[in-house]
């Protein structure tokens, strides 16, 4: 099918086709309303890039399978008197700069938002210009920079890799270096996925082998069916782990090398360099000896499993010494000057003192990292707002959570956020925004109220499809000590409900893709709370019953981080005015706490989006089947129109009468000076015998036996 002259164009079509419908109709809608991509942080951001580029690839294949053609016409133009030369190269050039000015003074020049709605479709224009001028002068042709010349040919795999590359961190705190290491990494991968691949495609899909390269592509494509059959069975069975992904990457390795093995070695057999004198002959051993065929598999499958324990064993050595979230909680209070300059620290507090502050205070504790390793630091307001901008934080729970509230909105810039509140706005919701970011607080003092509120956010965003929470914090416990367990029926059903409300807060992990924060309640200053009923029923021992009883159900195994409430007041006890709440600056320790976690669990970038949803706020707003179809006419110029450049390649005939230079008359001149299959075939055997180093045989044994 692709060495005739419509069929190919017409699979390639079908290709488009499929593009068009996927990225440019409304089929995404489907995916919509099962909360696929809004629900999902992870496949929001893969849609959204990859619409950014959805056409980019199969334009510069269409390009690449015209090459010929292009090339025989600009050859044809050179062969002509230097003044017809020179201005059909003018006119094909001109009309492709003034396409591209176009493009520069239109959707260039606008906001990021409708540039990235309409990058798809219009940035193929300055790539166009450029391989023209690039191509338009025979000097420039015949030179070109090798090291670009070498990564363009693992271009495709590096667009690949380069996703899961993103957020890969070796070197914490020196981004540059970082960056250096992962791209070294990066190409070293990219090349070595492209030699392999190249092993594997000449080994499945041999040249000039129809039935053989359609029974291969049917066995490949079940049995990666059959692998996204088993790993949607270990995510629903929740037994995705390090053990079962080896195994299984084991046992599947085995099988494909036996399959290979079976499908490649009898012809391997027949036209290897024999080593030794009669090395198989009279002897069927050599084909179905076991230390042939199967030593091969046991020593690699050894050695990932060596090397599987030596890394964990790593990890495991190295866990206490690694930079991990709940390290954020192992902080303490320290004294501190107020008036020393911040230049003159040797810790990393959190100095937020003012010059009238300074006056009048001589020595205070702060809330500080002195032995940290992990780059945990103050966040100033400025910050704050920088790295949580695009972002919505739902606090969900009772008065402790509510101090938490205020104080994030106190960083914000609401200087006032926490200040003397009367009893009607104390125990109510309350939402602010700052700039692009919503702070909201839900008010829930009981478990089941804690409960009631996870279940309207989920409903809100499933009935209105509004942006769903990028951090939710949640927290509470005390009140239900203090009314919901007075007697052994009150007990029991607290702790059906505290199931329950780990089970919510797993959904809602898992719904929103959003980090969940546990908020355990503070250490309870049992003498100065006051009444008897308090004293007796929410003392320091009841709370920390509760806090094992919260534990052992499964509430912060469900969080993503715990903010651990004791350890940042044990401290401060005395600071504790009515029993149960601080003031004001503890819990701004707990803030800063819980934004240095955030930067751990998100990779050390709290800005972990490569577009925010400011940029492409939902996958609906994508949707142009317009711009698709203007696509799918070029697509049809270029494949059936046979012009690299998508109709403007026919505007050299304009200077030329005496001679065919349109590209559809050039077909056959193009692809009979170089057929496709001997190009093909040459092209490949080249790569497959760069690539032969993987199978530790020899080039020109492997050069004779194709």
């Amino acid at each position: 099918m692709n060495y005739e002259k419509y069929l190919f164009r017409l699979k390639l079509l079908g290709a488009a086709v499929g593009i068009f419908l996927f990225w440019d109709c409304n089929i995404s809608r489907v995916a919509k309303i099962n909360g696929v991509w809004e629900a999902s942080q992870a496949s929001w951001e893969w849609y959204c890039v990859s619409y950014l580029h959805h056409w980019a690839a199969f334009i510069g294949a269409i390009f690449a399978i015209n090459q010929p053609i292009a090339s025989l016409q600009l050859r044809k133009l050179e062969s002509l008197n230097l003044l017809t030369n020179t201005f059909a190269k003018m006119l094909l050039s001109g009309t492709l700069l003034v396409l591209a000015l176009t493009w520069a003074a239109g959707p260039l020049r606008k906001s990021a938002t409708v540039y990235n709605l309409s990058h798809p479709y219009f940035g193929i224009i300055p790539t166009l210009l450029l391989v023209n001028l690039r191509s338009v002068n025979c000097w420039l042709r015949e030179h070109h920079i090798g090291m670009l010349a070498w990564l363009g040919k693992y271009s495709l795999e590096i667009y690949i890799l380069h996703h899961h590359a993103s957020n890969i961190v070796f070197i914490r705190g020196y981004p540059r270096c970082n960056f250096l290491a992962v791209s070294v990494i990066l190409i070293f991968t990219a090349r070595l996925l492209h030699n392999i691949t190249s092993v594997i495609r000449h080994m499945l899909l041999p040249a000039n082998e129809e039935e053989k390269c359609w029974q291969n592509t049917v066995a490949c494509s079940v049995g990666i069916m059959l692998l996204y059959a088993a790993a949607c069975i270990l995510t629903w069975a929740e037994a995705v782990s390090l053990g079962t992904i080896s195994t299984i990457t084991m046992i599947v390795g085995i099988l494909l090398y036996q399959v290979l093995m079976e499908m490649t070695w009898s012809d391997y057999r027949g036209t290897a360099p024999k080593l030794k004198k009669n090395q198989f002959e009279d002897d069927e051993e050599a084909e179905e000896g076991g230390t042939t065929k199967v030593s091969p598999p046991l020593l690699a499958t050894l050695s990932i499993f060596l090397l599987g324990y030596a890394l964990y064993q790593s990890v495991l050595t190295n866990s206490s010494h690694s930079c991990n979230p709940n390290h954020a909680n192992k902080g303490r209070w320290v004294p501190l000057n107020a008036c020393l300059a911040r230049t003159q620290l040797d810790r990393n507090t959190m100095n937020y003192f003012g010059p009238t502050q300074c006056s009048t205070l001589n020595t205070t504790e702060q809330w500080a990292w002195p032995e940290d390793t992990c780059g945990f630091h103050y966040h100033s307001g400025s910050e704050l707002r920088l790295k949580l901008q695009e972002r919505r934080i739902v606090f969900i729970g009772d008065s402790s959570v509510r101090k938490l509230y205020h104080s994030f909105c106190r960083f914000a810039g609401d200087l006032t956020a926490g200040g003397y509140e009367g009893t009607s706005t104390s125990h109510s919701d309350a939402s602010t925004s700052f700039g692009s970011t919503s702070l909201e607080f839900k008010w829930a003092p009981l478990s089941v109220d804690i409960i009631t509120k996870i279940k309207s956010t989920k409903a809100s965003f499933s009935r209105e499809r509004e942006g769903g929470p990028d951090i939710i914090i949640a927290g509470g416990g005390v009140w239900d000590k203090l009314h919901l367990s007075v007697t052994d029926e009150d007990q029991s059903s607290q702790e059906e409900t505290i199931k329950t409300l780990a089970s919510e807060l797993k959904s809602m992990r898992k719904m929103f893709e959003a980090s969940v924060v546990w908020f355990v309640p503070p250490i309870i200053n049992t003498v100065a709370l006051n009444s008897d009923e308090k004293r007796s029923q929410i003392s320091e021992g009841n709370i920390e019953e509760m806090r094992r009883m919260y534990h052992e159900l499964g509430v912060p195994q469900s969080a993503s981080f715990i903010l651990d409430g004791p350890h940042f007041t044990q401290d401060r006890v005395s600071d504790s005015f009515d029993g149960v709440h601080y003031p004001n600056h503890v819990y701004d320790a707990g803030s800063q706490i819980v934004l240095n976690a955030l930067d751990q669990l998100w990779g050390g970038d709290m800005n972990k989006s490569i577009i925010t949803r400011s940029y492409l706020p939902a996958t609906s707003s994508l949707i142009n089947p317009y711009l698709g179809m203007m696509m799918l006419c070029f697509v049809l110029i270029g494949l059936f129109y046979f012009d690299g450049y998508f109709g403007v390649g026919y505007l050299a005939q304009f200077f030329v009468k005496k001679m065919s230079l349109s590209p559809s008359e050039l077909y056959k001149d193009a692809f009979d000076h170089h057929p496709v299959s001997t190009a093909q075939d040459q092209t490949s055997k080249v790569e497959y015998n760069e690539s032969v180093g993987l199978t530790g045989r020899s080039s020109s044994s492997l050069s004779r036996r194709r």
